[in-house]
């Protein structure tokens, strides 16, 4: 079989134009955390047109995972989760150019899983909120827009901070708190309404 990008994602056009379309094909999108969140973000982009990804995650899939991950099978049990999702990026596009980072983000790596990027997408676990506040606030710096989801119950707030506008400390307010409290904070900013509560 030969791959066609234009066929693929023909039935993509009416969400999107062709003109969108190709503009999706050229950017390139970093995804932290290859799990429950970023995995299907991953894919779905893919499913999109994009393609160019990089992807970071330092954890390998296990059995625990099979509930909520898209990358978790029988046959993927102890493969680095980057590792899977690239080749499932790469099973639904071919053409994907797909960096993998699979030390996850540190300090040490950040500038280069930054590198290029157009936007990052936050797939990381919800208790890793220094390394979430610093991947934010260097996208800010670097003027990259940030998406984060929250999977909250049966419904998922997105959050979108634009480089312009409020930052991540702006909002969540972590600066000097405890990390129960950044828990706390980091929660109840994701979905302000509460509407979860029930």
């Amino acid at each position: 079989m030969t791959f066609d990008y234009n066929e693929a994602f023909s039935r993509n056009l009416g969400l999107v134009t062709r003109e969108e379309q190709a503009i999706l094909a050229s950017k390139k999108v970093a995804i932290a955390g290859m799990g429950g969140v970023g995995g299907i973000h991953l894919q779905t982009l893919a499913r999109m047109g994009l393609q160019k990804f990089h992807i970071a995650d330092m954890d390998q899939f296990e059995l625990a995972n099979f509930n909520r991950q898209a990358g978790a099978l029988v046959s993927t049990i102890g493969q680095d989760k980057t590792d899977v999702m690239a080749r499932s990026a790469k099973d639904i596009n071919p053409d994907c150019a797909v960096t993998a980072f699979p030390e996850g983000v540190a300090a040490e790596n950040l500038d280069a899983f930054l590198d290029g990027v157009d936007v990052y997408v936050d797939g990381l676990d919800f208790f890793v909120l220094d390394v979430r506040a610093m991947v934010f606030e260097a996208c800010r710096r670097k003027g990259i827009p940030v998406v984060t989801a929250g999977p909250v119950g049966a419904s998922v707030p997105y959050l979108v901070f634009d480089p312009g506008g409020m930052s991540f400390e702006d909002y969540f307010g972590f600066a000097g708190k405890s990390d129960l409290e950044k828990s706390v904070l980091f929660l109840v900013g994701l979905a302000p309404a509460l509407a979860q509560r029930g």
